[in-house]
């Protein structure tokens, strides 16, 4: 079997910068959870999210503009736009706040990202998109710039989606700049039913899922099993199909920590809609 020119450049693409980042991040505990699917905005549609994360539960402490504070009841917040360029190509921004108890409410970072789509859904025996993030911290909360790249993989089985996550990050300034590049991920597994859901009306779709996401470290050297994060987290998506010119996606859930160094339990909530002018 013959492989079109095409997909042998888009595969040697994919392969070098995942061996230019292999080459080439000490992440902070995880405030927002997400796993991040193949789809992406439609050409010319604005896709604006609100991510919330609240943590009922843990031992953990965190830096907050040099206070060393409890991650008990901290609620984290992030506003993020997108834009389609293209059905394959999109660009966003967004901001992220944290409020600990015993802080303020406080911006702590903007965020600038690109996501592309290999191809069209089915093309390949698995979807792939690539998606990259550049960070921008306030300096008074961290003095570390970071860039961020995932690969997007998924792959349909009969009713089941799964998506995978792998996630690598380099700093690229700040005191821990010689820094290697760390690695996490995120994963999902969902009945989608070609989404349909596992239940859904002509107004409303709900696919139940279960997400695990993870921080091992540099991969150079990989922390101990009882310094990493590592998160188990029961969801559902709420689908609100496009209606005349708009759509509406909510991820929430609950998540356990299911390693020493995360927090014991982290509720979460990701609202999107989808515009298209």
């Amino acid at each position: 079997m013959r492989i079109p020119n095409g997909l042998l450049k888009d595969w040697w693409t994919l392969c070098t910068s995942l061996f230019l980042l292999l080459l080439a991040a000490d992440r902070g505990q995880a405030q927002f959870f997400k796993v991040y699917e193949y789809g992406t905005p439609d050409a010319g549609a604005v896709e604006v999210s609100y991510w919330a994360t609240y943590v009922p539960s843990s031992g953990e402490k965190m830096n907050f503009f040099g206070k060393n504070l409890s991650r008990e009841e901290l609620s984290a917040h992030s506003v993020e736009i997108e834009y389609g360029l293209s059905h394959r190509f999109t660009v966003g921004f967004y901001t992220d706040y944290l409020d600990p108890d015993g802080g303020n409410f406080e911006y702590i970072a903007s965020k600038l990202l690109a996501r592309y789509r290999l191809y069209d859904k089915y093309h390949l025996p698995v979807d792939i998109a690539l998606y990259g993030e550049y960070i921008i911290p306030d300096k008074d909360y961290s003095d570390a710039e970071v860039f961020e790249f995932r690969a997007i993989i998924e792959k349909d089985i009969g009713p089941i989606r799964v998506d995978f996550n792998p996630t690598f990050e380099k700093k690229t300034s700040g005191d821990d700049v010689d820094e290697g590049v760390e690695f996490g991920y995120a994963a999902g597994i969902y009945y989608d039913n070609k989404g349909d859901g596992l239940w859904h009306t002509t107004n409303c779709h709900i696919r139940p899922g279960i997400e695990f996401y993870g921080e091992i470290g540099e991969l150079a050297e990989a922390k101990g099993s009882n310094q990493q994060e590592h998160y188990v987290f029961p969801v559902l998506d709420l689908f609100y199909p496009r209606y005349a010119n708009w759509a509406m996606h909510w991820n929430i859930g609950a998540g356990f920590g299911i390693s020493d160094e995360a927090d014991d339990t982290v509720i979460k909530s990701v609202l999107s809609f989808e515009f298209l002018f």
